[in-house]
């Protein structure tokens, strides 16, 4: 999408407006960006991001899964857990503030059917006696 910003201001000011356009307002490929992402354009990236996980899943399910459970597992997470799990998986696909609708979400997406309301109502209630998260307000949260 970058490359596409880049292209449309190369080709209405030039290369040389387009750097100055830049430099006077830096945020413009930011504003440019939202405005270039349609619906048809975010469908095309979602069907090549599930393509792209389904060729690596076919070929790798099991290295992928191994590794995430194993103790070695090095994920992008700040907090030392002595287990990795599929719930260590849907916190780290969470945003810094979500609610239990999104955890549901992604729950689904990580555990399948095996998610449940009730499952996702335990795994909140422990990761706030864990420390990881605090309730904001009622079905909100925030990580720590």
């Amino acid at each position: 999408m970058l490359c596409k910003i880049c292209e449309t201001l190369i080709q209405k000011h030039g290369l040389n407006g387009a750097e100055t356009r830049l430099k006077q307002n830096p945020n413009l490929w930011k504003e440019m960006l939202v405005r270039a992402q349609t619906p048809q354009m975010l469908e095309i990236y979602d069907d090549i991001a599930d393509s792209l996980l389904e060729n690596a899943l076919y070929f790798f399910r099991e290295r992928i899964e191994n590794a995430f459970t194993s103790r070695e597992y090095a994920g992008s997470g700040n907090y030392v857990r002595e287990r990795i799990g599929r719930n260590d998986t849907i916190f780290e696909r969470l945003e810094p503030q979500f609610t239990f609708e999104q955890a549901m979400q992604q729950a689904l997406v990580v555990k399948g059917s095996a998610a449940t309301r009730n499952s996702i109502r335990q795994m909140l209630k422990n990761w706030r006696r864990q420390g990881l998260i605090v309730c904001v307000e009622e079905k909100r949260y925030r990580k720590v």
